[in-house]
């Protein structure tokens, strides 16, 4: 799972939640990572990572069928806190937001904070 994966694993997992990830309250209550595609080996990595299986959604033609991995409750508040630190400001909120309104938490949204970035145009 996420906790013990190497670094190079979370930050590829934080990427593709930035981008193809939802961080939201299941059912109003429990705290949930979801990520959706039609591309099956890349779902299926994301779901190594999180722990979980990989699900499919069957769809008419002339709609691909997608796959999608997702984690809740205290799993997805342990991916969340996490991918924190990775995320970019909209995700990082959203994801203090659903942490500040999880069952069986302090109830506060956790501080945000990012690793320091290079300046822009800075050689890497």
């Amino acid at each position: 799972m996420i906790e013990r994966a190497p670094r190079d694993d979370v930050m590829w997992l934080a990427g593709l939640l930035e981008g193809e990830g939802t961080f939201d309250l299941h059912r109003g209550r429990y705290p949930r990572v979801r990520v959706e595609m039609v591309d099956r080996d890349v779902i299926g990595r994301a779901a190594t990572l999180l722990g979980t299986s990989v699900r499919v959604t069957l769809k008419r033609k002339p709609f691909k069928s997608t796959w999608h991995a997702e984690v809740s409750g205290t799993r997805a508040e342990a991916v969340m806190r996490a991918l924190l630190p990775h995320m970019g400001a909209r995700r990082s909120a959203r994801i203090a937001e659903v942490l500040g309104h999880a069952p069986n938490t302090d109830k506060s949204a956790p501080a945000i904070s990012r690793p320091p970035g290079l300046p822009m145009g800075a050689p890497t």
